[in-house]
């Protein structure tokens, strides 16, 4: 019986392969003879190599194993040989096949040969390559201005305030976190004013550009209005020309000591409770009274709702002179962006995605992303529970958050406080993770952006791992060309990295969860025009090519 049961699966691998053969004479054998041949005429293996097999379909025959090339990249075949006279099997043979670091398929044959008659079959392993990441700098989307955070405001945070030390830390270009972008809150007390000035006009002179929102309109020029049964301060229409007074004071100031203010906001959040600002009120003074602040030497920043609201961007976008008047379009994103799968979200998404392309691009203007924080788990008692501690938080919230808005065209992503046990640099909170003034997870987070794309224009690249989240950025010249990648996979991602000329210089780094941008390697193929990278699993990574 069991005879009958192998002489049945020959028969039928017989006919099996007999299909699957590329041969139209079918299997080699001799006139009153025995023969073998393998079951299929092509395997494919992956480009990393290690062990593989093949099947030998065989009858009335003694077989041997031919490689029949010198530099062969199959070794250690098991059995070399097999068969015999009088009987028939199967006869599985093992191989190993050695990595292929090529950019290119590779193939070789293999041949099992009649002893006896010198008849051979033959099949033909096929060796994949890396996966191709490919760069396209002729795709050329936003410029992107920087990446940074909110200045720790005097009148707020007490004696949790940035010294000089955590400032370089942060901003010198020669460090490893080049934040680019420092966000300053306009007092409405006018004596606290140079509480800020050290701080800004040292990351000035590292290069960073400064900004700056007011939350409080001041109680000279304040009235309180009743907002769902509840007294809050606001802003009446006749003190809007004292207002811009009261900003583009601000803005000479702050000159006058040698920081020169980039852009200024009308009001932070309008939609809360700082002071009140209906979307109208918010278009109809960025409409009659921007060009006045403008003019002032500063870009001028509208409409900063808590949640990007559509009623508060619409009512600038609709207004001719509103819009004209805003240079930088800005918003915080605290009712959601990257979880897609809610509708609310998504909505949300999709209409700040559509700013750039559909109105902004069109008038040489930008989006900015100016203010938001990742706490969640800060009032738990049990640590366990502190999410905000966590690495994979971290790499899910901001990493993720920052990835989308820079493919949804933001030119700049602005955390909110730089220094807390939330932030970039921890503070003296028991919570922190670290101890005062060393760096954070969030913060080498936003290193690796602001390091690898700050004043780079983005463009495109393709990856083919849907684990792996990455955006390519190109210098004005053309010559260097960066990319930033989040592999949010459990396992290691190799690639070769495909750009448009050759290669002079490359590096690249990378933060996990158990070290911070660590230096790794990266292989430069013999064209000169392909990188062999490897990300981490759970891992951002930063890649930097000179062309």
């Amino acid at each position: 019986m069991k005879n009958i049961i192998t002489y049945i699966l020959i028969a039928l691998l017989s006919v099996f392969s007999w299909s699957c053969s590329k041969s139209e004479d079918g299997p080699k054998t001799v006139e009153g003879g025995g023969y073998a041949k393998f079951s299929k005429t092509e395997i494919t293996v992956s480009d990393k190599g290690g062990q593989s097999s093949a099947t030998i379909v065989w009858d009335n025959v003694e077989w041997e194993i031919n490689t029949a090339v010198e530099e062969s990249f199959i070794t250690n075949v098991s059995p070399s040989s097999g068969g015999e006279i009088g009987k028939s099997g199967l006869t599985t043979v093992s191989f190993t096949v050695s990595e292929n670091n090529s950019t290119s398929k590779r193939s070789q044959k293999i041949y099992v040969v009649n002893k006896e008659t010198g008849e051979q079959d033959e099949v033909v392993i096929v060796q994949e390559t890396l996966p191709f990441t490919t760069l396209n700098p002729n795709t050329k989307h936003q410029k992107v201005v920087g990446f940074g955070g909110m200045y720790n405001p005097v009148i707020w945070t007490g004696s949790n305030l940035i010294n000089s030390d955590e400032m370089t830390t942060m901003y010198d270009p020669d460090g490893k976190l080049q934040y680019s972008i420092l966000r300053l809150m306009v007092y409405p007390d006018k004596s606290t004013w140079n509480a800020d000035v050290a701080g800004a006009l040292q990351a000035q002179n590292y290069g960073a550009v400064i900004f700056a929102c007011p939350w409080d309109c001041t109680d000279e020029l304040a009235e309180y209005i009743d907002k769902d049964g509840k007294s809050i301060k606001h802003l009446p229409a006749s003190n809007y020309d004292a207002y811009a007074d009261h900003l583009i004071e601000y803005v000479n100031y702050m000159k006058s000591k040698g920081v020169n203010i980039y852009a200024i906001s009308i009001q932070n959040e309008p939609d809360m409770d700082f002071t009140y600002w209906t979307p109208e009120e918010a278009a109809t003074f960025t409409a009659n009274y921007g060009a006045k602040i403008r003019a002032a030497g500063v870009k001028l920043m509208s409409p900063e709702a808590c949640g990007f609201l559509p009623e508060y961007t619409d009512a600038v976008l609709n207004s001719n002179e509103a819009f004209s008047n805003t240079d930088i379009l800005v918003g915080h994103l605290y009712q959601g962006f990257t979880d897609l799968a809610n509708s609310y979200v998504k909505a949300r998404h999709d209409y700040i995605c559509n700013l750039y392309p559909s109105y902004l691009a069109p008038a040489g203007k930008t989006w900015w992303m100016t203010e938001k924080l990742f706490n969640e788990g800060e009032k738990e008692e049990d640590l366990d529970k502190h999410l905000f501690r966590k690495w994979s938080y971290n790499l899910e919230q901001l990493g993720l958050e920052i990835h989308m808005c820079m493919e949804g065209y933001c030119s700049a992503y602005v955390y909110w406080y730089l220094k807390r046990f939330y932030g970039m640099i921890g503070d003296n909170d028991s919570r922190s993770t670290v101890t005062e003034g060393e760096v954070m997870k969030n913060g080498y987070i936003l290193g690796h952006y602001s390091a690898y794309a700050t004043g780079m224009t983005r463009i495109g690249i393709e990856v083919s791992d849907e684990d792996v989240l990455a955006t390519a950025y190109v210098n004005e010249t053309g010559d260097v060309i960066t990319v930033v990648a989040l592999n949010m996979g459990e396992q290691s991602y190799e690639t070769f990295i495909e750009t448009p000329g050759e290669i002079s210089a490359h590096s690249a780094i990378e933060t996990t969860e158990d070290y911070n941008m660590k230096d790794v390697g990266t292989s430069l193929s013999d064209d000169l025009k392909h990188l062999d990278i490897i990300i981490s699993p759970r891992s951002i990574y930063s890649l930097r090519i000179e062309l």
